[in-house]
């Protein structure tokens, strides 16, 4: 697709666009054409990317009318398998807001608690039957246990780590997730995933939805485990999140998932140059923050 195409087809919404105003990128099954105004445009590129800009119209819709809290909005929806959405307006630098975080203990503790809340939301305002046929039952992260375990060892050739990291994926195998703990979650809820005000860091909304599942609860804290000292962030979300959703938070379950998470990465790896950062992290930083995570598992 070029931006020439973008901007042909924005015309059916109304939109006289130039190419060079068009940032054009390429996603699994789809194209993401950034436009001017926080504005965004989703196109089909096959099948595949069809189905999944129609289940993803389907639950931005229902968040727009279950919850307060900003997300991607639809504007206009096309027979021609392309959609247009306002963006969550605000600033997206995960790197950068990492580090604030690190040293900003008021900071995280505002984030901690504006994201329980946001999940509060999320997980109580809609129900099974809204989702149920169209919503996958399971996060697409991890990947399973036999596909991580095939890779590891041209990783890595720890055999301590290796042997930490088979409890843990024997562990996340067997769970057994009570059925009053499945919610609509988000997935992939990190900083990488949310909007912040450039000048506070405050929270502006999340985005990114394409993650999202009909399952565990907690896979939504799983990333607000951080490798700082200081736990104030997902602390401060527990504490928000529990009185506001009525159910409990097992924190042993989400760091679970936060080394679950961290082993999948050091297994896609495989093949690549322990100096290049793939997915954000050198080879030196993955193993610290799988060796940091399963330390944490009991």
């Amino acid at each position: 697709m070029s931006p020439e195409e973008v901007c042909t087809a924005l015309r059916e919404a109304g939109l006289n666009l130039r190419p060079d105003e068009i940032a054009l990128e390429a996603r699994e099954d789809r194209w993401l054409a950034r436009l001017p105004g926080d504005r965004m445009a989703w196109f089909a590129a096959n099948e595949r990317g069809a189905r999944r800009l129609v289940a993803d119209r389907r639950l931005l819709r229902l968040l727009a009318e279950r919850c307060r809290f900003s997300a991607p909005r639809v504007l206009y929806e096309s027979g021609a398998g392309f959609d247009l959405r306002a963006a969550v307006p605000g600033s997206c630098d995960p790197a950068a807001l990492y580090a604030r975080i690190a040293t900003d203990q008021a900071l995280a503790r505002r984030l901690g608690h504006a994201l329980g809340l946001v999940l509060a939301e999320q997980h109580g305002r809609i129900a099974r039957p809204d989702v149920a046929g169209w919503l996958p039952e399971h996060v697409p992260w991890p990947e399973p246990a036999g596909w991580i375990r095939e890779r590891l060892p041209e990783v890595t050739d720890d055999a301590a780590l290796l042997a930490r990291i088979d409890r843990v994926l024997d562990a996340r195998e067997t769970l057994d997730v009570p059925e009053n703990d499945r919610a609509l979650v988000h997935g992939d809820l990190g900083v990488h995933n949310i909007a912040v005000d450039p000048v506070t860091g405050d929270l502006r909304g999340v985005f990114d939805y394409d993650g999202a599942a009909w399952d565990d609860r907690h896979q939504d804290f799983r990333y607000l485990v951080f490798d700082h000292a200081d736990e104030g962030l997902l602390e401060a979300a527990i504490a928000a999140y529990e009185p506001a959703a009525g159910h409990e938070i097992d924190r042993e379950r989400v760091r679970l998932y936060n080394a679950a998470s961290a082993i999948c990465y050091l297994a896609y790896r495989r093949g690549v140059a322990a100096d290049v950062r793939h997915c954000g992290r050198t080879l030196a930083e993955d193993l610290a923050w799988v060796r940091k995570a399963v330390d944490a598992v009991p």
